[in-house]
């Protein structure tokens, strides 16, 4: 299957954030550029993960076909700004065409905790074990295709590098329990 995982600037954020790193980020701040990565998610992808803030939701999620399912990314560590109440510690991840699972393998939750990453050269780089969370909901496997859209800082390639390394060597179930914390995700 071909799967496409997409983290792109965040709706009214990208020039703010993306803007001196490329020349195209602020089309981002515009819904209708939102509206057009969805419909490339959907015609072009078995599966899809995509990666919003949580003010961009209600913009966003009409914008989706009706089978898309809103995870949630709970941060335990985040970045507590002055003045602002409450505190943006989660973000949605909107998924779509999931692999179905069989009743004995793990079921993966809809949310996950994870700490954000800091110092990874540019703002919004996720965790490996996020990336391992939304691999195992999407149901994923080995030998299955995953495009990374906004490659930004490479931790998304190299946490599916991880991930698949660990699906070919591992029993497949074993991954997902370590998705789940029974067992230890690199950070």
């Amino acid at each position: 299957m071909r799967f496409a995982y997409a983290d792109p600037p965040y709706l009214g954020w990208s020039k703010r954030y993306y803007g001196e790193l490329h020349d195209e980020a602020a089309d981002y701040d515009d819904p209708e550029t939102h509206r057009a990565l969805v419909n490339l998610l959907s015609t072009d992808y078995d599966g899809w993960a995509l990666s919003l803030h949580s003010p961009a939701l209600r913009t966003i999620l009409p914008m989706c076909p009706p089978d898309v399912r809103v995870m949630a990314w709970c941060k335990s560590f985040a970045s507590y700004k002055p003045g602002v109440h409450p505190a943006y510690a989660w973000e949605p991840v909107i998924i779509r065409g999931p692999r179905t699972r069989r009743r004995d393998e793990t079921t993966i939750a809809d949310f996950h905790v994870a700490k954000i990453t800091l110092e990874r050269g540019l703002t919004g780089a996720k965790p490996e074990s996020f990336v391992w969370w939304v691999l195992a909901a999407l149901n994923v496997q080995a030998d299955d295709e995953l495009v990374d859209l906004f490659p930004g800082s490479g931790a998304v390639g190299r946490a599916w590098d991880a991930y698949r390394a660990q699906l070919s060597f591992f029993d497949p179930s074993a991954v997902r329990s370590a998705v789940q914390g029974t067992l230890p995700v690199a950070e």
